[in-house]
């Protein structure tokens, strides 16, 4: 069985839930969503409170957030993900211009995710499931190229190219099994 293949090229763009910024979800359902989103200027984040975030510098700079309680994060390293509670308010400053990211949002307890970024060569230890995605961030993978991404359901032969990383994206149920987000 070949694997679904989501085509970056495909994605419509839309608002942020609060209006301040643009992003384009790859997939989605009752509690969670992988998308790109675009910070083209200094912007407050929606607010995803009960959420566990994820997010991965893809282009640009970088960007600083300013999280509740005067905590702060440095998001400036591509392909390194970086996980912070949904809950705002949190305020994003770019300090070197604008940039394009990847988010991984899941409502806890009922949902839970990882984000890792992996040479394509060791998906052979990546377990295929439901809910896990390939987003391919260099390289190819088969069809798959940058920003497209592939649901790994089942097993599959992707064929990457040398080269090629990949964000394997994997949403399981938490603690207290799955429930609707409202």
């Amino acid at each position: 069985m070949d694997p679904t293949l989501i085509r970056a090229a495909d994605l419509s763009e839309t608002p942020w839930r609060n209006g301040a910024g643009r992003k384009a979800d790859i997939a989605t359902g009752p509690g969670w969503l992988l998308g790109f989103a675009w910070l083209d200027r200094d912007a407050p984040f929606s607010d995803y409170a009960g959420h566990d975030r994820t997010i991965t510098l893809l282009h640009g700079a970088g960007f600083r957030l300013a999280l509740p309680a005067g905590a702060e994060l440095t998001v400036d390293k591509p392909f390194d993900p970086v996980a912070f509670e949904g809950a705002g308010p949190i305020a994003c400053t770019l300090p070197a211009g604008p940039c394009e990211v990847m988010n991984v949002i899941t409502a806890y307890p009922a949902l839970s995710h990882t984000v890792q970024v992996m040479d394509a060569a060791d998906l052979a230890h990546v377990t295929p499931g439901p809910r896990v995605f390939l987003v391919v961030l260099t390289g190819t993978l088969g069809a798959a190229q940058p920003r497209d991404t592939i649901v790994f359901s089942a097993p599959a032969r992707l064929d990457p190219a040398a080269g090629t990383r990949v964000a394997v994206v994997r949403i399981e149920p938490g603690d207290a099994g799955e429930e609707d987000e409202g």
